[in-house]
């Protein structure tokens, strides 16, 4: 009877320990909001200028007119004349150095590692130089050595110590759009002589893709750098959060609930559109991840577990719903809970980069009308 007993009682405990297992995992969603630049400018002055430079030589690739058109600075108005923020590029020459044809195998073996078949791949390897530069010339707050320089040089000179100076400088960041010696790569062939005949038929064909692959790489060095200065544009992309998946755990059904909902009311979420709607409307899950730090506060793991998920979760929708105070309090308190702290640390660092960011830019959101 002891025996049987004993039995029920593993069986019992096994059921139970059964149905509270914990396991997470990611769900995703998507998410947009307006990237924030490294500068502030009075949204009055936020004015753009490009002038482009072409050699005639360069052909067609290089239309002056197009260029101009795919240099862009989000949120900024482009002017033709006393912009705040000016680009200049120039695209000076081109010229193809020569090519060299070159091979490379590829073996089948068997089992026995004897070769089977033998296949031999050539593609001619395109030597060119370019030649060329940009600029782009705007407000930039100066680093503190640079501040703590400035003041220094105030303090020495009797007539500027009075003087109202504004702490804003106009730098230029600058950079070379090519260099002597680049190699371009053809299409494969399977005999050498078709990979002469390709080059000898097509090269006015290759220069024209050289340089336009030389022009399209300089336009996206440049926009990238004005958007990461001084652009707003939307930043979209997927992330997620951690929600539980055993089914057997009586919390499973809601959990799956909480996603769904989360999953359906992120795809109203736009750089271009008033977050307060999404937010009311995210409330109640919010309220379910908060009560749920309530309801398992044990020390077991599994509890822990569960506790995690939940400061996680609001930590990161807090965050995309630009509230930084309210993601880095369920920041400190991932890191109090203890199962995985550097997520908690990371979070702090997010949240004091947005505030930094809102605070720079004069602004509470990262999505507007």
């Amino acid at each position: 009877m002891k025996h049987i007993l004993f039995g029920a009682c593993v069986v019992f405990l096994s059921i139970s320990s059964f149905a509270q297992k914990v396991d997470l995992d990611r769900f995703s969603f998507d998410y947009s909001y307006l990237k924030l630049p490294k500068e502030y400018i009075d949204p009055a002055k936020r004015t753009f200028g490009v002038r482009v430079e072409t050699s005639k030589s360069l052909g067609i690739v290089t239309d002056v007119n197009q260029i101009y058109d795919r240099i862009r600075v989000g949120g900024f108005d482009k002017v033709s004349q006393n912009p705040t923020v000016g680009v200049e590029v120039q695209f000076n020459s081109f010229k193809i150095l020569g090519y060299e044809i070159k091979e490379r195998v590829e073996e089948k073996k068997d089992k026995d590692g004897r070769v089977t078949e033998r296949k031999v791949y050539y593609w001619a390897e395109v030597k060119y130089s370019s030649d060329g530069n940009y600029a782009i010339m705007g407000p930039r707050t100066p680093t503190q050595k640079q501040a703590e320089a400035q003041a220094k040089e105030m303090e020495k000179n009797r007539f500027l110590q009075q003087a109202n100076v504004s702490n804003e400088s106009f730098k230029v960041m600058s950079g070379s759009t090519g260099s002597y010696s680049q190699t371009y790569k053809t299409s494969e062939f399977k005999n050498s002589m078709d990979v002469r005949d390709y080059y000898r038929d097509n090269q006015v064909l290759i220069r024209e893709e050289i340089t336009r692959e030389w022009v399209n790489r300089t336009i996206s060095t440049i926009n990238q750098q004005l958007a990461d200065l001084y652009g707003f544009d939307e930043s979209k992309g997927r992330d997620h959060l951690w929600i539980l998946d055993s089914k057997s755990h009586p919390e499973y059904p809601i959990q799956q609930e909480a996603i769904k909902a989360v999953k359906q009311l992120m795809t109203e979420m736009s750089a271009f559109r008033n977050i307060k709607v999404l937010e009311k409307n995210l409330g109640p899950v919010m309220s379910y991840f908060e009560e749920l730090k309530r309801k398992y506060k044990g020390s077991d793991k599994r509890e822990q577990k569960m506790r995690y998920s939940a400061y996680y979760n609001l930590a990161k929708l807090y965050y995309l719903l630009d509230r930084p105070d309210d993601s880095e309090k369920e920041a400190l308190g991932l890191i109090q809970n203890g199962f995985d702290t550097s997520d908690g640390d990371m979070f702090v660092k997010m949240a004091k980069t947005l505030r930094d960011d809102l605070a720079r830019q004069k602004m509470e959101t990262r999505h507007f009308e």
